[in-house]
């Protein structure tokens, strides 16, 4: 089952999602604040989108997005905004924050259409995140030991390579694996 998460501090507006997305045959979890919906987020399977208002009792939607970026969670998010010609539309979708903005006087009219671009089944989901993939060759092996060896370094690092080959995931682990000293930088 597709599930979706609504994070929404308004009672009406959420009976109003929760009454459309049930109708379309998702599965809904329901929070009310930045907090609750940290808590719920880390519960959902891989294919899940988060749906959230702007403003919430304990924070902001832009606040929930910069949580799941620190956590590494590739929810999509879409933001319920008053209208399309406002700055919370832009401040929402900065950085690589929300994926799609929804107007609230519209909810009944975007939101089932909106979800279903982003909505992945469970079974066809697969995400690594930013995280190597373990393997067992030699190559591979040579590959991690060189990565220990230069994060214990206090060297400036360019990765090479192909497309698709993994150099981000590569310098992230050498940063990950770093002594933490401030000068160390990793260009992708």
């Amino acid at each position: 089952m597709k599930k979706i998460l609504i994070v929404d501090a308004s009672a009406s507006d959420g009976r109003i999602m929760t009454g459309l997305l049930a109708r379309a045959d998702y599965d809904l979890v329901v929070a009310e604040s930045v907090e609750a919906g940290k808590v719920e987020a880390a519960k959902l399977p891989p294919g899940a989108v988060i749906v959230t208002a702007m403003r919430l009792p304990d924070g902001t939607a832009r606040e929930l997005i910069n949580w799941l970026k620190t956590e590494n969670y590739g929810f999509p998010v879409l933001a319920i905004v008053e209208n399309l010609n406002n700055t919370d539309v832009l401040s929402v979708m900065r950085d690589g924050g929300a994926v799609d903005v929804i107007q609230r006087p519209a909810i009944d009219k975007q939101l089932v259409e909106t979800v279903a671009q982003y909505v992945k089944s469970e079974n066809k989901t697969f995400s690594i995140g930013k995280h190597l993939i373990p393997r067992q060759s030699d190559e591979w092996r040579e590959i991690e030991r060189r990565i220990q060896t230069i994060a214990k370094s206090n060297a400036n690092v360019i990765v090479f390579g192909a497309s698709g080959t993994g150099k981000e995931q590569v310098a992230l682990e050498i940063y990950r694996q770093s002594t933490g000293i401030k000068t160390k930088r990793a260009t992708v």
